[in-house]
């Protein structure tokens, strides 16, 4: 590893402490209202030199939910930043991640009035971005949204979702959208690393895709078990780490039952709780946090400990956005707690 990756696995290091941890969250639970956790998270945390700027007198919900996500935002683009400088091309996920994310909330929001803000945009996207979000804002039907598309990487894509279901299926478009993103994400990896390092990184975008099919999965089987068109909204993982038997077995899942027994003879059954017929709640998204969390304490790859502090942080935001909505709804740190995903500084 030379002085640069060694400086960005440092990097990541510093931000990954800054992160709230359990003596944080009993705090942030004991907290009345919004303005209380304001001022909390002002006083007690690495969030305070950032929100100096917020006033705290009528301060909204949704203010703070921004302002929290936009500091998060912040640091993961000064790590893709610095990753950009030393001649890596990884930042371009977050970028196409971005444009993804921006694309399915305008197609599913086409001739709504009530379009809130979003999208924080950090300025290292920007200047990458080939689909403007504040743009597909602006689209209020699919041929204005398609129009709008043409000359990106998503035109085929979209068209192709289209061709194939007569409409925009909301399901679909982003099933194909997020196998694109994977697809292309991991088509860079084999091109730009080797070995061990390309092996390590390409298990973390396995695990976020596999735990996408895996949710997929879940939720039809659960929920729409009755229901032979619900198997088209199925996503299958094209970065994976099942096998093609497995994933043949996702495929034909007829019960809950079916996609447990699948997990249980997997890679991944090392994540999971397995309970006698169902996973706890957020069973894929705590597989998630808790690999990534290990990563930061063990793994030397500069990449993958970029890659594992920016979904921590993006959970913490989540986290936090969860414990405002309960203290809006009045909700007991008991029941606040439930909800919360947490993985260990």
């Amino acid at each position: 590893m030379n002085k640069a990756e060694n400086a960005l696995l440092a990097k990541a290091h510093v931000l990954n402490a800054k992160r709230l941890t359990d003596e944080n969250y009993n705090a942030m639970l004991e907290c009345g209202s919004v303005n209380d956790l304001f001022s909390y998270l002002k006083s007690d945390t690495a969030y305070g030199e950032q929100l100096e700027a917020l006033p705290s007198v009528q301060l909204s919900r949704a203010r703070l939910e921004n302002a929290v996500n936009q500091i998060l935002l912040n640091r993961t683009a000064s790590l893709c930043r610095f990753e950009k400088m030393i001649g890596e091309k990884l930042y371009k996920y977050f970028i196409e991640r971005s444009e993804v994310e921006a694309i399915i909330y305008c197609a599913g929001s086409l001739g709504s009035t009530e379009l809130g803000e979003m999208f924080i945009i950090p300025e290292i996207y920007k200047k990458e971005h080939s689909v403007f979000a504040q743009r597909l804002l602006l689209a209020r039907s699919v041929d204005e949204l398609t129009a709008l598309l043409k000359g990106s990487i998503y035109e085929k894509t979209v068209d192709s979702v289209i061709s194939t279901y007569g409409a925009l299926n909301i399901t679909a478009l982003e099933n194909a959208l997020y196998r694109q993103l994977y697809t292309n994400t991991a088509d860079r990896v084999k091109k730009s690393f080797r070995g061990k390092a390309r092996d390590e990184i390409l298990n973390y975008f396995r695990l976020l895709s596999d735990m996408m099919m895996v949710e997929s999965a879940i939720r039809i089987t659960k929920y729409y078990n009755n229901i032979p068109e619900a198997k088209a909204g199925l996503y299958i993982s094209p970065v994976t780490a099942f096998s093609e038997k497995e994933l043949n077995a996702f495929i034909n899942s007829a019960c809950l039952k079916d996609v447990l027994t699948i997990l249980k003879g997997s890679c991944y059954a090392k994540h999971f709780d397995f309970d006698e017929d169902s996973l706890p709640p957020n069973a894929t998204k705590r597989a998630i946090i808790r690999e990534c969390t290990a990563n930061l304490h063990f793994s030397q790859n500069p990449m993958v400990s970029m890659l594992s502090y920016s979904t921590l942080a993006e959970n913490e935001a989540k986290n936090i956005t969860h414990i405002i909505e309960g203290i809006k709804y009045r909700l007991s740190p008991e029941e606040i707690s439930q909800i919360l995903v947490k993985g260990e500084c």
